[in-house]
């Protein structure tokens, strides 16, 4: 089973304030049992000792992740349409998300 989190930090001169969650995977026989929440709030924490004060994350639209997001304090900003090529081929949209730390 695997479960991943990555935090990319800004880089640019005006971003030293904000990372970004790139990627949370869970495993779908690890889901529905928290680890996702851990994971969030792991990252979150290792951003605020890094100084970041602002999250931002996407998801594929219609996903059951928008929910888990929405409920960890994750404000929705919007859809982008064709944002990334989905596995089994085609576009598929991503909603985008912001927290503040």
């Amino acid at each position: 089973m695997y479960v991943i989190v990555m935090l990319l930090l800004a880089q640019q001169n005006n971003g030293g304030h904000r990372a970004e969650v790139a990627k949370l995977m869970v495993h779908p026989q690890a889901r529905r049992r928290g680890v996702a929440r851990r994971l969030l709030a792991a990252v979150e924490q290792k951003a605020q000792a890094l100084g970041r004060t602002l999250l931002v994350l996407d998801t594929v639209t219609g996903d059951a992740a928008e929910g888990m997001y929405a409920r960890l304090g994750y404000h929705h900003v919007g859809v982008i349409p064709g944002y990334a090529v989905a596995a089994r081929g085609g576009l598929q949209a991503t909603t985008v998300f912001y927290k503040a730390l």
